[in-house]
């Protein structure tokens, strides 16, 4: 076998693979990216991130009320 029949080999193995995986997550029935809840989900993400990005100014912020 010479070299150039190695890659035609490599290459149609290679293209086998790529269709392969296009099959499976074709026929695959599950949407594992699709919630009911999905709404909810934002908002608890939204004030989670907020008290996440918060948290290095914990120490230095400061509210007062007007006197």
């Amino acid at each position: 076998m010479n070299w150039g029949t190695k890659i035609a080999l490599a290459l149609a193995l290679f293209m086998a693979l790529i269709v392969s995986f296009g099959v499976y997550m074709v026929s695959k029935d599950t949407d594992s990216l699709v919630a009911e809840d999905y709404y909810e989900r934002g908002l608890n993400y939204d004030r989670l991130r907020s008290t996440d990005s918060m948290y290095p100014y914990r120490d230095t912020v400061l509210v007062a009320p007007k006197q």
